[in-house]
């Protein structure tokens, strides 16, 4: 099975998701059977830094919550991240 990884940003205050890769990457992350990837769990802190290729917004904040479509032999999964402040990273830096 293929695996399809594809975070959005809910920013502060903010009602819609971002989504941060552009139209030639559908995903940010693609893996195969032959291959292996993290997917981060709810309450885990991301940070992904924007670039050029790739993504354009950068990813920075809290698994909100995590979405697993099936078809077809495809799981496509979304990864919402919720934007927080610097405070909160306080427990989660060396």
């Amino acid at each position: 099975m293929k695996y399809g990884i594809d975070y959005r940003l809910l920013a502060k205050d903010g009602k819609s998701l971002v989504d941060n890769t552009t139209m030639h990457r559908a995903v940010d992350v693609e893996v195969d059977e032959t291959q292996f990837a993290l997917i981060p769990n709810v309450g885990d802190f991301v940070d992904f830094p924007g670039e050029d290729d790739i993504r354009h917004v950068p990813l920075k904040g809290k698994v909100k919550s995590r979405c697993f479509n099936y078809k077809l032999g495809y799981c496509y999964v979304t990864v919402v991240v919720e934007e927080t402040s610097e405070d909160d990273w306080t427990c989660v830096r060396p």
